[in-house]
């Protein structure tokens, strides 16, 4: 794919976090400034399809027994589902999703029984 050159001005501690992360990876500055950019005006239709992580699957297993026939207890079990998502992607306010997901979890979930549900939520808090 062809490639158009682009100037850009940075301020000295930027410049030093993308020569790190080239290091890092053994690659060039340019490399990854260009998919620094990428990412940032991409679609994010382009980023391809998201699968879910770790947490998610924890949350899927401690409410795998949620009634199906009470749509308070499914209302619950999806509010869980998108903020661990929400958390296990890292999407702009994961920080302040990981409470609401921790109470939403105890109302779905009086006793957390999953041991890693719960190790999970300790190095997450």
């Amino acid at each position: 794919m062809p490639s158009i050159v682009v100037a850009a001005r940075v301020p000295p501690y930027v410049h030093a976090r993308l020569t790190e992360r080239a290091a890092e990876r053994g690659t060039s500055l340019a490399a990854v400034a260009a998919e620094a950019l990428a990412a940032a005006v991409g679609d994010r239709e382009d980023l391809g399809p998201r699968t879910d992580g770790p947490l998610v699957a924890a949350v899927l297993r401690a409410l795998g027994g949620v009634d199906a026939d009470d749509p308070c207890a499914q209302v619950q079990r999806e509010l869980c589902l998108l903020l661990a998502r929400i958390v296990d992607r890292r999407e702009p306010g994961y920080l302040a999703a990981i409470r609401p997901l921790g109470k939403a979890l105890d109302n779905a979930l009086p006793a957390r029984t999953d041991p890693l549900l719960g190790a999970l939520f300790s190095g997450l808090l």
